[in-house]
């Protein structure tokens, strides 16, 4: 009888686990061989979305601009902000007040006022945790306070575009007022998805941070609540690279989740979920379906796409009307690599010819001096595709371009004179007067003084000669009068 009893719990214990794969009434059955038959009725999401990373293009879409509460999607925004503060990543940061006024039943870190950790693991520990009191730290860290930090988020919301977004914390815990769309979650992934160190926090299965509390350090192990990452768990999804959870009861069960394989990048929002382990398969379903949406294509169609950046040459000295010389590939090899383009998408094809362009090596082996003749090789180009395959090929003249011709040098005559008219001596010019040369005005003055000087030197010597003539007639008087 015990035995039996132990038997029957098994059984109940293994249907039990297998109830959340059981689809409810409402959800039709759906055929994971053929993902590619997905329709919105296949969803237990009330709002959902899928697009490829690279171009934003939709690939599936189910109530996409549908007014939905975020719950902690509401977290990505808060990261973003986070890491586009400019805080160091290293620098030690001490945990504010706020961080311990979180409504009841909220996630935690948990950490508490005054615990000391880097940035970085603040970041990363409220992200995968999805703690609301990590959330209140980052933006008291980053703003000065919670209702500044909620300014932030919802003026960066509308540089964004999100027209259907607006934020009352930096958590998600329920508001009236807090919303979003599942559209709007889309953009702005995307757009943090650009960022590495935000690709890096969401993508990990666990972190472990260290926070010192008082005089003690201790260390603790963060686990994401991204079930698709865990490979112990039995929804890991190995191609899953990220990215939110979130969840109360006005919003269902969320999630906003990120999936690469072979180079196909794609990005799902489900929202509103009845169950917990609903959000899982839907975006599981998506993710599948999406990779369904792809096609290859070859380097050389690539090439040929990207070939428009490059395609034209200027030539120096070239005929008027022929400056511009263009050309075409020939010669072009791929190794037969290919990439995944989103099937029937220009877009798609457009941004991978866009990515290789950037990226292309041109090599001019002839000069670009006219003239040039139709079908000469005038370089080479190397592309890289996004796996890291080259395409080569050579660059070709496709016109003949003449060399700008040289004009000779035009010899106008004079004209004749008229035959009727008299011929004229021209009268002889008259010379013109040599100037006459006057005395240098220094010459003058020297003059002058050396004709003071002997007129000084004459007067003196008058003078002289009259005192001496009166001295000896005085010698004379005295001399007859003593005799």
């Amino acid at each position: 009888m015990t035995l039996s009893r132990k038997v029957l719990a098994a059984l109940i214990a293994a249907l039990i686990t297998l109830l959340p794969a059981t689809a409810p009434a409402e959800v039709a059955p759906y055929d994971m061989s053929a993902p590619q038959n997905l329709s919105p009725e296949h969803l237990y999401a009330q709002s959902a979305l899928l697009i490829d990373m690279d171009t934003g293009e939709t690939l599936f879409t189910k109530n996409a601009r549908v007014r939905m509460y975020p719950a902690s999607t509401t977290k990505i925004m808060t990261l973003l902000l986070g890491i586009e503060s400019g805080i160091s990543l290293d620098e030690p940061v001490t945990i504010p007040a706020e961080a311990g006024d979180v409504p009841e039943g909220s996630s935690v870190i948990p950490v508490k006022p005054g615990d000391v950790m880097t940035w970085r693991d603040l970041l990363y520990s409220f992200m995968l945790s999805s703690g609301n009191d990590g959330a209140n730290a980052v933006a008291v860290l980053v703003d000065g306070s919670i209702e500044a930090f909620v300014q932030h988020m919802n003026a960066r919301a509308a540089e964004l575009g999100l027209e259907g977004t607006h934020y009352v914390n930096a958590h998600g815990y329920h508001d009236a007022d807090h919303y979003t769309t599942a559209q709007d979650l889309a953009i702005l992934s995307r757009y943090a998805m650009l960022d590495p160190t935000f690709r890096d926090v969401v993508k990990q299965p666990s972190w472990t941070i260290t926070v010192t509390r008082g005089d003690a350090t201790r260390s603790a192990e963060i686990i994401s609540r991204n079930t698709l990452l865990q490979k112990d768990q039995k929804y890991y999804y190995p191609d899953c690279t990220g990215i939110k959870t979130g969840h109360h009861g006005k919003a269902g069960w969320c999630f906003v989740g990120s999936a690469e394989r072979d180079g196909m990048r794609v990005l799902c929002v489900v929202l509103n979920c009845a169950g917990e382990m609903d959000k899982w398969y839907d975006a599981a379903r998506l993710f599948e379906y999406g990779f369904t949406q792809y096609r290859d294509v070859s380097g050389a169609e690539l090439m040929e796409r990207a070939a428009a950046a490059f395609n034209t040459v200027e030539i120096e000295g070239a005929a008027p009307g022929e400056e511009t010389l263009p050309l075409t590939l020939y010669n072009v090899e791929d190794g037969g690599a290919t990439v995944k383009a989103v099937n029937g998408s220009q877009a798609s094809l457009d941004e991978l010819a866009a990515q290789m362009a950037m990226a292309a090596e041109i090599r001019w082996t002839r000069s670009d001096v006219a003239p040039v003749g139709k079908g000469e090789i005038m370089g080479s180009v190397r592309c890289a595709l996004p796996n890291g395959s080259e395409v080569t090929a050579q660059l070709v003249a496709a016109a003949d371009v003449a060399a700008k011709p040289t004009e000779a040098p035009v010899i106008t005559e004079a004209p004749a004179p008229p035959a009727e008219a008299p011929r004229t001596e021209a009268p002889q010019a008259m010379p013109e007067p040599t100037p006459k040369r006057g005395i240098p005005a220094f010459a003058v003055v020297l003059a002058l003084m050396v004709l003071l000087i002997v007129c000084a030197g004459a007067a003196w010597y008058v003078i002289e000669q009259k005192r001496r003539r009166r001295r000896r007639n005085r010698k004379r008087k005295k001399t007859v009068k003593t005799r």
